[in-house]
């Protein structure tokens, strides 16, 4: 991963997933919110490059992903008023992240199937490590699985008796989940080492 990229990944990971609270849930509706921007962001700066209206690009994207987040918040507010109530201002996350505005206004691709493709891969990929870090939070620290309930209410499955976690509950604290997303790097730069020597392995052959 070259330097710029993981420094993007470091900054939208500590925005967006410590001051969160470790349950499955709220990770979903933060990374959801994510992705939602991405496509959309993407889509509404392809239509301004194409309109040329560059000169304020950066206005109507910024004044998008905030109304947009606006919406989605109340959207909530309606449907699960408790994840609303309990996110508060981390919905206002998401639209300011750096990996976001990277992916939107920074990208140099100007075939619009190659933006969404590789911006999606990049997205897709932080995700599937959050929601890996939030689920690891809920079970681990909390003894629970959360999700999305009936009535509005989250369902939350009481898995094991929380007192009995003992040492894993410093998962939950803004140390533990500082520890966590060092170790999904250290697991993520590994893997990647390993991916690269594989296929220059095979590209010698």
């Amino acid at each position: 991963m070259e330097q710029k990229k993981l420094s993007l990944y470091i900054a939208a990971y500590l925005a967006l997933f410590v001051p969160a609270p470790g349950r499955l849930v709220y990770g979903i509706t933060l990374l959801l919110e994510l992705n939602i921007l991405l496509l959309g962001g993407i889509l509404v700066d392809f239509l301004v490059q194409k309109f040329k209206f560059t000169e304020i690009r950066t206005y109507i994207v910024m004044t998008f992903l905030i109304f947009f987040t606006v919406i989605y918040r109340q959207i909530f507010a309606i449907a699960y008023s408790e994840v609303a109530l309990t996110l508060g201002f981390l919905f206002y996350f998401p639209p300011v992240s750096l990996l976001l505005i990277d992916n939107i206004l920074k990208s140099s691709e100007t075939d619009f199937g190659l933006r969404i493709k590789k911006s999606l891969h990049n997205s897709l990929f932080f995700s599937f490590f959050g929601l890996i870090l939030f689920l690891f939070r809920d079970i681990v620290c909390y003894g629970t699985f959360t999700f999305y309930g009936s009535k509005h209410q989250i369902f939350e499955k009481v898995l094991f008796n929380s007192d009995k976690i003992g040492l894993f509950s410093f998962f939950g604290t803004v140390p533990g989940v500082l520890c966590l997303i060092g170790v999904l790097f250290y697991l993520d730069v590994v893997f990647r080492n390993k991916m690269r020597i594989i296929k220059n392995s095979g590209e010698a052959e």
